[in-house]
């Protein structure tokens, strides 16, 4: 049920952003919004509460120079245990740098959503900040969207039993490739080099799609292209299999890579290198 509650809080805040102009209107004059909570959620929100610091210290902001708020009391929340009520600040909210506000919502949030208050009680706390202040939903959202990454440890802990099967299965796998590509570039040799083996198979050339069976493309390209210079008469001759080899350099060094990483076991460093890479460029 607790993993539910960034997305249900998600919603709430959407739906709060769109009615925030008129909220902000109603309650422009309230610089300070109160949140019972109910009896059977209080000692969890006693729980919340002892890891905002001492007295709510990691909840203070630092004003604007440009807001000219000089309160000596900074702190953006407050719980008052005895009555069971938590006040939002609205003003000092409006006064922090942004940098400062969202780390001290961030906190809350963060602690509020893994702590046993129910859900119901974190919807009504959320959704009555927002209400108070419709920067609070702007900057909500991004903070609940920023708890729903990926569990890539949780992921690789429950593959691991298999990991085995698919070793094998990779194993196998290089072990094909590798023979098809060799199978492969010896044909497309044979079929390069020797003029009676080439015309023996493009008698078996298909008729439906005019492809030449178990021939690749980049070795018909290069009859092409050879066949073509010695018809121009320019005296620009081209080696045949100089060419086929710079069409399919690529194709080798990317395979041999793959290979090389399956083989030596380093494929769990390419994904941390891939991830550290997607990371760098979010």
């Amino acid at each position: 049920m607790k993993k539910r509650a960034p997305f249900i809080m998600m919603l709430v805040l959407l739906f709060s952003l769109c009615l925030g102009s008129i909220s902000a209107f109603a309650n422009g004059m309230d610089e300070v919004k109160y949140i019972e909570i109910p009896p059977s959620d209080k000692a969890g929100m006693k729980k919340v509460w002892s890891k905002m610091g001492t007295d709510g210290e990691y909840l203070k902001v630092e004003f604007k120079l440009t807001s000219g708020n000089e309160s000596s009391d900074k702190r953006i929340l407050v719980y008052d245990e005895a009555n069971g009520v938590i006040k939002f600040n609205s003003k000092n909210f409006d006064d922090a740098t942004d940098k400062s506000r969202k780390k001290a919502l961030g906190i809350f949030v963060d602690a509020l959503q893994k702590s046993p208050v129910s859900l119901q009680t974190q919807q009504n706390i959320i959704n009555t900040m927002s209400t108070a202040n419709e920067e609070v939903s702007k900057l909500l959202v991004p903070l609940l969207m920023d708890t729903a990454k990926a569990d890539v440890y949780t992921a690789m802990r429950w593959v691991k039993p298999i990991i085995p099967v698919i070793q094998v299965i990779f194993g196998i796998g290089a072990v094909i490739i590798s023979i098809l590509l060799i199978g492969s570039t010896v044909i497309d040799l044979v079929f390069i080099g020797l003029p009676i083996a080439r015309e023996a198979i493009l008698d078996n050339r298909s008729e439906k799609s005019g492809r030449v069976k178990f021939i690749s493309s980049d070795a018909e390209a290069v009859i092409k292209e050879v066949e073509s210079s010695l018809a121009d008469n320019t005296g620009r001759y081209k080696n045949a299999y100089l060419t086929y080899f710079k069409r399919r350099a690529l194709t080798y060094i990317i395979l041999s890579i793959c290979l090389l990483y399956l083989v030596m076991g380093e494929l769990g460093n390419l994904i941390a290198w891939l991830l550290s890479l997607g990371e760098g460029v979010v």
